[in-house]
């Protein structure tokens, strides 16, 4: 018995040094901006990358050229630009400010047309924003805990209040019809579109500070302000696994399931990268991003299929990393 549990310890630290000293970054393939970034988006097939640097330029770049695709001109912004995104097609680009949301076409490099929006508490501020994978529905969650609920083509718009504090996550199902909110509340709610009656909540002992779902929209990883990071099943919210990690308190930003393999990739808000196993929770490597400033963080992530994950820094570099290399493993 004593043997067994040597051996397990030896082969945890060989495991752990292995993933740690393993080389999976591939470089910076390319600094998109001299300025650090407020907001930057990876496109969902990665032809494009959005960025809005901090004197408010906003840029659509085609990312395997390098190249401007589309700026919007400064008189057409609505200042300060606070939140911005591409639609999962590439054809639009919404943006919001304190309380108004921007559409314009990407494809036809013009403004389209903008909405006001409130909260329950008038005061209350934009403070996330999704659309759906058609166009045609738009979230607009408040700093009051609120959600407008509206539908571009008809204008209508439905307002709950489902959470107490910011929403600071919003992701749409496929289809348009589910979403998943996150926010500072500690709380966690899948809803459908239209309702306010919530299909599943679970609420958490401290702010959810990262909250991601896979591509089908039937899992998701959820981390709170301190030492709760699970994967559950999206539709009841069932336990899949639970994150494992020896360091005694570990802060988690951004998060993304790689789709093609059982691997999360999340990050801190420093300047690291962590991949996980989604079936065991057991954390397979940390390693630190390129950066040019102190305190830079990954702002996007990308996944190809052919296990090449990219990821976007707040000083815009975006830099490449093979998790073939994980295989060694």
């Amino acid at each position: 018995m004593r043997q067994h549990v040597v051996f397990t310890i030896l082969f945890l630290l060989l495991l752990s040094g292995c993933s740690k000293d393993l080389a999976i970054s591939e470089g910076v393939v390319h600094q998109f901006e001299v300025e650090p970034l407020l907001v930057g988006q990876i496109s969902d097939d990665g032809r494009l990358l959005l960025t809005v640097t901090a004197s408010e330029q906003v840029k659509v770049w085609r990312t395997a050229a390098k190249q401007i695709e589309y700026q919007v001109p400064q008189n057409e912004l609505l200042k300060p630009v606070r939140h911005a995104l591409l639609s999962r097609d590439n054809t639009l680009l919404i943006m919001a400010n304190y309380d108004t949301l921007g559409v314009w076409s990407v494809s036809g490099k013009a403004f389209v047309h903008k909405v006001q929006f409130s909260g329950v508490d008038p005061m209350a501020a934009i403070s996330h924003i999704a659309l759906s994978p058609n166009n045609g529905r738009v979230l607009v969650a408040m700093t009051d805990g609120s959600v407008n609920m509206a539908d571009l083509n008809t204008r209508l718009n439905n307002r709950f209040k489902p959470h107490d504090r910011p929403i600071d996550f919003l992701s749409f199902g496929n289809q348009g019809e589910l979403f998943l909110t996150g926010a500072q509340d500690g709380k966690v709610g899948l809803w459908q579109f239209g309702s306010p009656k919530a299909l599943f909540e679970k609420e958490f002992a401290h702010r959810v500070t990262s909250l991601s779902v896979n591509q089908d929209f039937s899992r998701f990883f959820v981390s709170d302000g301190l030492n709760a990071q699970h994967i559950k099943t999206l539709t009841r919210g069932e336990e899949v696994t639970k994150l494992n990690y020896t360091a005694r308190f570990k802060v988690f930003r951004k998060s993304q399931f790689i789709p093609t393999a059982e691997l999360l990739a999340t990050s801190s808000s420093k300047s690291h990268l962590s991949l996980w196993n989604t079936q065991t929770g057991d954390e397979l490597g940390t390693w630190t991003i390129k950066t040019q400033r102190e305190g830079a963080t990954i702002v996007s992530m990308h996944t190809t299929q052919t296990g090449k994950l990219y990821t976007l820094n707040s000083d815009a570099m975006l830099e490449s990393w093979d998790l073939n290399a994980l295989k060694t493993l």
